[in-house]
């Protein structure tokens, strides 16, 4: 595997699109995101996307925002969608994507991670378990 975890080329929003959908699926949902290369490409002032591309490949994305907490008086990242294809979980992948976006966040002022997971993806909740994330019911 030469993983290389890098932003999002233009010419790339499509597939990442099609990974959004690929989410929605996964989780079980009957919603299809209304995301294609188009909106995301609009989007682009406004959202931050990385992506694992494996030899020409790309096999998962993080798609981020940059946030503010009142509560806390600080910026931060909210994580809006990462996803990594079936056949590449276990090996990082997500943590390199995080970590990526964390790292770009962080050169912004973040301070802090936010991100919500659908109850129905088990998968997802203990992966950000092992990375110390708290699961709230409130904001």
């Amino acid at each position: 595997m030469s993983l290389a975890v890098r932003p999002m080329r233009a010419d790339e929003a499509e597939a990442v699109a099609g990974m959004v959908r690929g989410l929605a699926e996964h989780i079980g949902t009957d919603f299809v995101p209304a995301l294609n290369g188009d909106k995301l490409r609009a989007a682009s002032d406004l959202i931050d996307v990385v992506v694992a591309d494996d030899a020409g490949r790309l096999i998962g994305a993080c798609l981020g925002l940059m946030t503010f907490s009142t509560w806390r008086g600080a910026p931060g990242l909210y994580v809006v969608d990462l996803f990594v294809l079936p056949e590449a979980r276990g090996r990082n992948v997500g943590l390199d994507l995080l970590r990526c976006s964390a790292r770009r966040f962080a050169a912004r002022g973040a301070q802090f991670i936010k991100l919500e997971v659908a109850e129905t993806n088990t998968g997802a909740e203990r992966f950000y378990a092992r990375l110390g994330f708290n699961k709230k019911s409130e904001d």
